[in-house]
């Protein structure tokens, strides 16, 4: 028994034909999903870019201090101008992409006040010009304008509650030099709203050693 097929009368198409007719179902399904998109993706689909890596934040440093408790690393220059027992937490945390993030928490601190702590280059000592310079950044070391802060430099702002309790926090585009960062510094902060800080009107209150 002959069991071969042919094309003829079996309603197949032949192998050019079959070509033609997918490559316009392709062309009017293309066109049945709506109009390109900017990015020149059509609805329901998406650009081939790969995921961006996802960065886990890691700690660098943390440094807890419980001032006028007379510990070791600690100053603190202005009772009045903190409640009792007051305690400072730094947290400095690597963000990925070269971005630092400086924390502070403060507690047992005056009232609704407003302080600015400020990162400098050299450790506590019995009053506040023993810290040194302000810390300006590892890729920031030219000098600034006048008028201007250097962009490396950390300065946290904070405003404390009626517990007098507060948090601030600042991130900047620089991975921190262990070695240049000496101290944290806190005063108090007249300029407060204002967008530029001051560091040079305020009065000393603590300060922490920062030690990396």
């Amino acid at each position: 028994m002959n069991t071969s097929v042919t094309n003829k009368g079996a309603g197949f198409l032949p192998v050019s034909g079959f070509v033609v007719a997918l490559a316009v179902a392709v062309a009017v399904s293309g066109c049945a999903g709506g109009e390109g998109s900017e990015d020149g993706t059509y609805p329901g689909t998406e650009p081939n870019v790969p995921p961006e890596e996802e960065y886990e934040p890691e700690e660098i440093a943390h440094i807890r201090a419980e001032l006028g408790q007379d510990q070791e690393g600690s100053e603190l220059f202005d009772e009045n101008a903190v409640g009792e027992e007051p305690v400072a937490e730094l947290w400095i945390t690597d963000e990925g992409a070269d971005v630092t993030s400086y924390e502070l928490e403060v507690s047992g601190f005056a009232e609704n006040d407003s302080y600015l702590a400020t990162v400098h280059v050299d450790a506590c000592g019995s009053g506040p010009e023993a810290s040194g310079d302000l810390y300006e950044g590892e890729e920031d070391t030219e000098e600034a304008p006048e008028g201007e802060l250097e962009e490396g430099s950390v300065m946290i702002r904070t405003g404390t509650d009626a517990d007098g309790s507060g948090r601030g926090q600042i991130q900047l585009d620089d991975e921190p030099d262990g070695e240049d960062l000496g101290s944290l510094l806190i005063s108090t902060d007249p300029t407060a709203g204002s967008e530029e800080p001051a560091p040079q009107d305020g009065e000393p209150v603590a300060c922490l050693d920062l030690d990396l």
